[in-house]
């Protein structure tokens, strides 16, 4: 049994200590920075060799070998930019893969929420493009602009100070950039989130609004939000604009500042012409990295509010943690034992002091109107949930806390709205694991598709969704309850497993049921079909989340008219 056992780690590492482990490939990204730094000195020091030696001798040689070695200098400047970009690309590679592994208990809990776990996914991709595309090499080289301001002291110190007053503007206006366009930033994108979640969940129902007529109607909430959209993004973008055409100004200025201050400083004889190019070159090159990160502010900001995200995702409390020790095949009972359970955001109790036991051999029918907390019971039995009070046991163990990979293969689950996971039959039959035929075969003949699957243009290797598809809401649900009963579970838990079933599909459901509550298996299934009801060993019908009563269906004898009125309402 313990090839079943999962391979992820056994607790969620928090974002700290994963990035922790990418501190040695951030470490040679400065090291490539400074050394392709150094590198950018070449073109000056050329430059100041060429006006100051050699004009005077006349050297051809020399000129041939300042060129030579320059030559080398930019050859080396092109390796090392790609082995930092390359570090960067592998950087970006491992983190999105880690990050991805360890997401996966914290999408599942936000899932089980109510949240949105796509979104984390997207911060995770976020911060992958960050990485790789290049986002961290403004900030690192800004660790160098220091050794670029020096050097223009070095040359004159009208250039330094020339150079820090520039810096000083470009910070300000970066400061300034951040402040004006943080709040249509945010509300742009808060209303494209809205928007475009709105249109995908209607058309989600397309056939409802192609029946009704109610496209107009969606295309004018859709057009009205996508306005705000854009007029938030486009002030913004306006506001933005307006602060990088002021940079550009500045900078267009400080060249000019350069050549003119230079200009005097040559006729005051404080300078020669080298000494003023090559100030020039290194003061574009020390205003390069406040100008990119002028530029890629957003980028910065968005990237940041993807990191506390996916950190605040990380350090919740893992919901989902279970134990790793794979027990044997269920073989007495389930058990709730005063089970009380209230959903997160509320205060009233879904589920009321529940105490039931359900053993082998046995079939249930959970009834009630709806909202009577069918569904909600039947989750917490699944183990999705910890009950608020009380306690829900498997052969004596925690259903909640049980291995979830282990207890899987122990349970067949269906919910009340059927998903089907996979690209083909097979695979939604076998629960994307690796196909075992006999057993798939023996599920799709107890669920009563099996014929209808091999009427399908492939069979089993028929798609379940997309072009291709030609599966009715009905067979749908009998390939959930075929994937439910796969692998021959011990404690079968069906939601309204026959809500689309026509009456020869019901038939064949109930009678696969009493062949495996023969068999000794543990069933429960929540119903308002008569026939459903009466086939059960026990209905028990519940009430706000309580208990109402528990009958006991007599075949042939007078209905109960509580049974009656369930399965009527």
């Amino acid at each position: 049994m313990t090839e079943h056992l999962p391979t992820r780690p056994s607790h969620i590492p928090t974002l700290q200590s994963i990035v922790a482990k990418c501190i040695p490939g951030l470490l040679l990204c400065i090291l490539l920075s400074f050394v392709i730094s150094l590198t950018m000195f070449v073109p000056p020091l050329y430059m100041m060799k060429l006006f100051s030696g050699v004009t005077a001798t006349g050297s051809v040689a020399t000129v041939v070998g300042l060129s030579v070695l320059a030559g080398g200098a930019v050859l080396l400047y092109v390796v090392l930019d790609y082995l930092r970009s390359r570090t960067y690309h592998l950087l970006s590679g491992w983190l999105a893969e880690r990050l991805g592994d360890v997401a996966i208990e914290p999408i599942a809990a936000q899932s089980l929420r109510g949240g949105r776990p796509a979104e984390l996914l997207k911060d995770i991709g976020m911060l992958r493009d960050f990485v790789a595309g290049g986002g961290l090499t403004a900030g690192l080289d800004l660790l160098w602009v220091p050794m670029f301001v020096a050097a223009l002291f070095l040359l004159h110190p009208f250039f330094g100070w020339l150079g820090i007053g520039a810096g000083v503007t470009l910070l300000i206006l970066a400061v300034a950039n951040d402040l004006l366009t943080r709040a249509p930033v945010r509300e742009s994108s808060e209303r494209a989130e809205g928007a475009y979640r709105e249109i995908a969940d209607a058309l989600r129902f397309a056939e409802v609004i192609d029946a009704m007529g109610m496209l107009d109607g969606i295309f004018r909430r859709w057009r009205a939000r996508n306005r705000q959209m854009i007029a938030a993004n486009l002030r913004g973008a306006q506001r933005q604009a307006a602060v990088l055409s002021i940079a550009k100004g500045i900078r267009l200025t400080v060249q000019l500042a350069v050549f003119g201050g230079g200009m005097l400083l040559v006729l005051e004889q404080a300078a020669d012409f080298g000494t003023l190019l090559a100030s020039s070159i290194i003061l574009v090159r020390a205003l390069a990295p406040l100008e990119q990160m002028l530029d890629r502010w957003r980028h910065w900001i968005a990237a940041a509010g993807a990191t506390r995200r996916i950190a605040a995702a990380l350090a919740k409390p893992p919901r989902l943690l279970r134990s790793s020790m794979p027990m044997p095949r269920p073989r007495s009972s389930l058990a709730l034992n005063h089970v009380y359970f209230v959903p997160a955001g509320s205060n009233q109790p879904t589920v009321r002091g529940v105490s039931l036991e359900v053993g082998c051999g046995e079939f249930i029918c959970i009834a009630g109107a709806a909202a009577a907390g069918k569904t909600t019971l039947l989750q917490l039995m699944a183990g999705m949930w910890t009950p608020t009070a009380g306690s829900i046991t498997l052969d004596g163990h925690d259903t909640h806390s049980w291995n979830r990979e282990d207890f899987g293969h122990h349970v067949g689950y269906l919910p009340q709205s059927v998903q089907l996971l996979g690209d083909t039959v097979r695979t939604v039959i076998a629960r994307l694991a690796e196909n075992d035929p006999a057993a798939t075969v023996k599920a799709a003949e107890l669920a009563g598709i099996h014929t209808v699957i091999g009427r399908l243009p492939n069979g089993y290797d028929s798609p379940v969704d997309g072009p291709g598809a030609r599966l009715t809401g009905g067979q749908r649900q009998q390939i959930g309850i075929a994937r439910a009963l796969y692998g021959d579970p011990a404690l079968i838990l069906l939601d309204e497993p026959d809500g689309s079933l026509d009456s020869s599909a019901l038939k064949t459901l109930i009678a696969t049921l009493k062949w495996l509550r023969d068999r000794g298996r543990i069933i429960v299934v929540t119903s308002h079909r008569p026939e459903m009801l009466r086939s059960a060993n026990r209905v028990v019908l519940l009430d706000h989340g309580a208990v109402a009563r528990i009958a006991t269906p007599v075949p042939c004898a007078r209905p109960d008219p509580i049974l009656s009125a369930t399965a009527a309402s």
